[in-house]
C-alpha cells in the first residue's frame, strides 16, 4: 500500500477508523453529534466539506496511486452529487490489478494522461473536465443532465473547456451523445443560475439596501457577491 496514501488519510479534519480512534469510538462520537460519516471515515461537524475531504475519505479503498477515482465517484468528490455513489475508478490501459479489486472498485481501463488527473499526493481523481466528458459520453443514469448542470453551475469555466475537448475528439465513441447532453446541461445550468440570482435579489430588503447588479455567470447578481472562482481542474 502506498505510504503517501496512508499519510494523506491522517489529515486532522478527517478520521479514518483504526488510524486514531476505533470504529465504535467514531460511531459513538457520531451519535453525540460531534462527527458525520463521510466515505470510509468521519468528519467533524464544523469541518468544511471540500473535494479534498471527500477524496481523502475514499483513500483507504484505493490502495495504490494508479487507481483513480472517476465517473460518478469523481463527480461526488467534486461536489456534483450529494450522495456517495457506487465506487467507480479507472486505471490506464494495460494496468494490471486483480479481478477481485477490479470488481470491488468498479474499475475500467481507460486512455488517460496525467493532464486528466488531479492529485493530492498520490491520491488521484479525474479532473473536472475529464469527469464531465466521461459522464457525458458513458453514464446511463436518468439524472445525468442534472449532475452535469450542477458541475457547470458551480464551475462556469467548464463550459468552454469541455466544449473545446469534445470538438477536438470527433472520432471518439459517443461524442454526439456527449455534445447533446452538455448542451442540455448548459441550458439547465443557465436556468438554475437565473433562479439563484432572482432568489438573492428577492431576499434583499429594499428599505435598507440598494441593489447594484453586476454580471456573474452571465446573469445579474449582487455586487457584494464574491466573484472569485476556483480554477477548473
Amino acid at each position: 500500500m502506498s505510504g503517501t496514501l496512508l499519510d494523506v488519510t491522517r489529515t486532522p479534519s478527517l478520521l479514518i477508523p483504526g488510524t486514531s480512534l476505533t470504529e465504535p469510538e467514531l460511531r459513538s462520537a457520531t451519535l453525540d453529534g460531534e462527527l458525520v460519516p463521510l466515505g470510509e471515515g468521519y468528519l467533524p461537524v464544523d469541518a468544511p466539506l471540500t473535494p479534498l475531504a471527500r477524496a481523502l475519505s475514499l483513500a483507504p479503498l484505493l490502495v495504490e496511486p494508479r487507481i483513480l477515482m472517476s465517473h460518478r465517484t469523481a463527480a461526488w468528490v467534486w461536489g456534483w452529487l450529494e450522495t456517495r455513489p457506487v465506487m467507480s475508478t479507472s486505471v490506464p490501459v494495460g494496468a494490471r490489478i486483480s479481478s477481485g479489486r477490479r470488481r470491488r472498485l468498479g474499475t475500467r481501463e481507460v486512455v488517460i494522461t496525467e493532464g486528466d488527473v488531479h492529485r493530492w499526493g498520490d491520491l488521484g481523481v479525474t479532473t473536472r473536465v475529464r469527469t464531465a466528458i466521461d459522464l457525458a459520453r458513458h453514464d446511463e443514469g436518468d439524472d445525468i443532465t442534472l449532475v452535469l448542470a450542477r458541475g457547470l453551475r458551480d464551475h462556469p469555466a467548464l463550459r468552454e473547456a469541455v466544449a473545446r475537448r469534445l470538438n477536438g475528439r470527433t472520432r471518439a465513441s459517443h461524442i454526439r451523445r456527449a455534445r447533446e447532453r452538455m448542451a442540455a446541461a448548459m441550458s439547465l445550468s443557465d436556468a438554475s443560475a437565473v433562479a439563484d440570482a432572482v432568489d438573492v435579489v428577492d431576499r434583499v430588503d429594499a428599505a435598507h439596501s440598494v441593489e447594484h447588479p453586476v454580471e456573474v455567470r452571465r446573469v445579474a447578481h449582487l455586487e457584494d457577491e464574491s466573484t472569485e472562482r476556483e480554477p477548473v481542474a
